[in-house]
């Protein structure tokens, strides 16, 4: 008889599989009902008829995504049957709030096990068609991003077919077993502890204090993935194993430091070293020194080994959320700042110059007769000039507070906090003598044999009364001006 039976969707069969529960705990059956995806929801009486002996269990635990129905709200069912829903399935291999991060970033979220099946899920969907998938993704999808669990080697393949047949971009990020080797453990152990009734009072008291500390484990957990920057999380994954066994001290060693000799402290019989791994390899260690009752060092290291590669995990998320932070402020074909970066960048320069009660210079510049350019050279040599101008921008950009950002086709800003009018006039005339001097051929412009700039130049000090739009105007009108002018100039209003 099988102390627990779980119940599991069949597009998950390889991740728990490779899990091998049954292996490390000896008395755990898995039984899989086929994926529901595309197709309405499997009644869950007509699913029992399915299950060989269910009175034979001594428990079964129901884990469903939708794809049931019937399942009662309460979590025990005839104080023998455990239902486990998730709104989502991909709930069960990363943190609900890290998984709404990437949608609103515009991503469709899949699984390796989804995309196995994907051209029968999108016929259960109704769109027999390629024409109506593609509308759809379209209209609800800026990329395609699968969550690789690492699992199936075809992943990345079916990946990129499904993603050309509905023709949407693609990526792929590594996020492992951990969260759900987490949640299937926390299930396993919890039910365990709590149906230990024959053992003696000190090991009893032992395993709830485990499982006390493991439900703290969790509910600090997802508070960790929750936070963005990597200082930040390494902060909490060391406040966090502070709360859990009151070390006089936690050390946080990146695997770039190249230092694997850890604390000399270690060497005591109160502390210990954990590598840290994420979904890609090792991240780095943690050196829990001097835990406050020694006499449960053993069970802490085995909590340890429960959470650690989630607080890996959590690292890589903080490196993940960064590196989409920052393409999501970046102009994709210059490299520099794009639109969205400049009006955030330029609002808050315009708040701290207020506060310091300095000037802030706005440039506008525009490569003269640029269509001209394109339509003599064609697009892919307009587009390496707008790289080489934006390069030459980017070299003006010495402070801080500096910032160079595309604006829109042709035209690029500049921010110079704490440039006063006369300073910011020199540095524009500066700027177009430059861009003339790079000698970029241009045949087709009417004031010049190579390429140049017009360029619009405010300055203000800002104050209470005044907004950061008006900055933003005035530079536009000298830009105006600085082309009615003849081009190739510089204007100031």
């Amino acid at each position: 008889m099988a102390e627990q039976v779980i119940v599991f969707c069949s597009n998950y069969r390889r991740e728990l599989e490779s899990l091998n529960l049954p292996g490390k705990y000896g008395d755990i059956e898995l039984v899989y009902f086929p994926s529901r995806c595309g197709m309405p929801p499997i009644e869950w009486a007509k699913l029992q008829e399915s299950l060989s002996d269910v009175g034979s269990y001594k428990e079964l635990h129901v884990v469903s995504c939708g794809g049931i129905t019937g399942l009662s709200e309460k979590e025990c069912i005839n104080n023998r049957y455990y239902s486990h829903n998730f709104q989502q399935c991909y709930h069960l291999i990363i943190n609900p709030d890290l998984a709404e991060h990437y949608i609103q970033k515009g991503f469709y979220l899949v699984t390796p096990g989804w995309l196995a099946n994907w051209r029968n899920i999108l016929d259960g969907w109704g769109f027999e068609q390629q024409d109506s998938a593609i509308m759809f993704f379209k209209d609800t999808a800026r990329s395609i991003l699968l969550l690789d669990t690492g699992v199936d080697p075809l992943a990345k393949a079916n990946l990129a077919e499904f993603a050309n047949y509905v023709e949407r971009p693609y990526e792929s990020i590594k996020v492992g077993l951990d969260y759900l080797k987490l949640l299937l453990n926390n299930t396993v152990l919890k039910s365990r502890v709590e149906n230990m009734q024959s053992i003696k009072t000190v090991e009893l008291a032992d395993r709830q204090k485990e499982l006390a500390d493991f439900n703290m484990a969790l509910d600090l957990l997802g508070t960790l993935t929750r936070v963005r920057e990597e200082g930040s999380v390494i902060q909490n994954i060391k406040d966090m194993f502070t709360m859990l066994f009151a070390p006089s001290e936690v050390v946080f060693r990146s695997v770039f430091e190249n230092n694997t000799a850890g604390s000399p402290e270690i060497s005591k019989g109160d502390s210990f070293t954990l590598e840290v791994h994420g979904s890609s390899g090792l991240v780095g260690y943690l050196d829990i020194i001097g835990v406050n009752q020694p006499q449960y060092l053993d069970q802490y290291k085995k909590l340890s080994d429960k959470i650690v590669n989630i607080c890996g995990l959590a690292i890589e998320n903080a490196r993940h959320y960064q590196v989409i932070k920052d393409l999501s402020d970046t102009d994709g074909l210059t490299g520099i700042a794009n639109r969205r970066k400049l009006e955030h960048h330029l609002a808050h320069e315009w708040s701290r110059m207020r506060r310091e009660k300095k000037p802030l210079a706005l440039m506008m510049c525009d490569i003269d007769y640029f269509k001209k350019y394109n339509d003599l050279y064609g697009h892919q040599a307009g587009d390496d000039c707008l790289k080489k101008v934006a390069a030459a921008l980017a070299g003006y950009c010495r402070r801080s507070g500096d910032l160079i950002a595309r604006y829109g086709g042709e035209e690029f800003t500049l921010v110079l906090p704490a440039a006063d009018r006369e300073g910011a006039n020199k540095l524009a005339e500066q700027i177009r003598k430059d861009i003339e001097a790079l000698e970029l051929k241009h045949e087709g412009s009417p004031v010049s044999d190579h390429v140049t700039l017009s360029i619009g130049v405010s300055c203000m000090i800002p104050t209470a009364g005044d907004a950061v739009e008006n900055l933003i105007v005035a530079a536009d009108k000298a830009l105006y001006t600085a082309k009615e002018k003849g081009r190739n100039c510089a204007a100031m209003f």
